[in-house]
């Protein structure tokens, strides 16, 4: 009788130890090939609200390698990102550890002090030499903080054919930022391949002194004319067993 009496007991605690455990978001896209390849699980739904729970099971991605270190330990060391699709839209999450924020020094350049940046190459050459139609390259600054769900200041190459939205905002250790690109025409299908690229540019007095690179293909800081140095971005349906591999 004693040992029935026990091992109830024994059930009940592991059960209530494994209720009081903190419950982790199913990952809804496999981790990235550091600096290759990278998989954006779809459909799923953002809203561009300046909140992150959205992103809950989306892998994140931390960089801190690039051809410039930043000079201060806090400011413009690391970056995160990630990826999201719908039918109708591209999601690019981008946070940015940033004790001092530096923005509208240098008038449209904003490459040249605090901001960060995206690259798709949708149009179906990922060995493009040079930018065409489909390819574009997504530069967003701290400037556009407190917009919320509205067309965002964007420079960059052809970031003229496309329409971001998103929502720029502060946070604890710098700034980040939720955007939305149409995908017009495009459509997401499982282990379909397109380029991509993140990049984050910082300054800790005026003009820039670091520049961090996901993709481990741009050795000389190139993508912003030479599309065939981005990594690869791979759809996963959500739910799905299978990782496709990049094509």
């Amino acid at each position: 009788m004693k040992k029935k009496i026990v091992s109830v007991f024994a059930i009940v605690v592991v059960l209530a130890v494994v209720c009081a455990m903190p419950v982790v978001a199913q990952s809804k896209a496999p981790a990235e090939v550091t600096g290759e390849v990278v998989y954006i699980p779809f459909p799923v739904t953002i809203t561009l609200d300046g909140k992150t729970d959205d992103w809950a099971g989306i892998p994140i991605q931390a960089v801190d390698r690039g051809p410039k270190k930043s000079p201060h330990s806090k400011q413009n060391r690391v970056f995160n990102f990630a990826v999201a699709a719908d039918d109708a839209n591209l999601y690019v999450y981008m946070h940015s550890v940033d004790a001092k924020i530096v923005t509208g020094k240098h008038g449209k350049d904003f490459w040249n002090e605090d901001s960060m940046e995206f690259y798709f190459n949708l149009s179906g050459d990922l060995a493009a030499a040079a930018y065409k139609p489909g390819i574009f390259q997504i530069n967003i600054n701290p400037g556009n903080i407190g917009k919320n769900n509205a067309e965002l200041t964007v420079i960059g190459t052809n970031s003229e054919t496309v329409k971001v939205t998103g929502s720029v905002f502060a946070t604890e250790d710098g700034w980040a930022f939720e955007a939305a690109v149409p995908l017009g025409s495009f459509k997401p299908e499982h282990g379909k391949t397109v380029g991509f690229q993140a990049q984050a540019n910082g300054t800790t007095t005026k003009d820039r002194d670091s520049k961090l690179i996901w993709s481990k293909a741009d050795k000389a800081d190139a993508s912003y004319n030479k599309p065939n140095v981005f990594g690869k971005a791979v759809f996963f349906k959500v739910g799905s067993t299978d990782v496709p591999k990049a094509q």
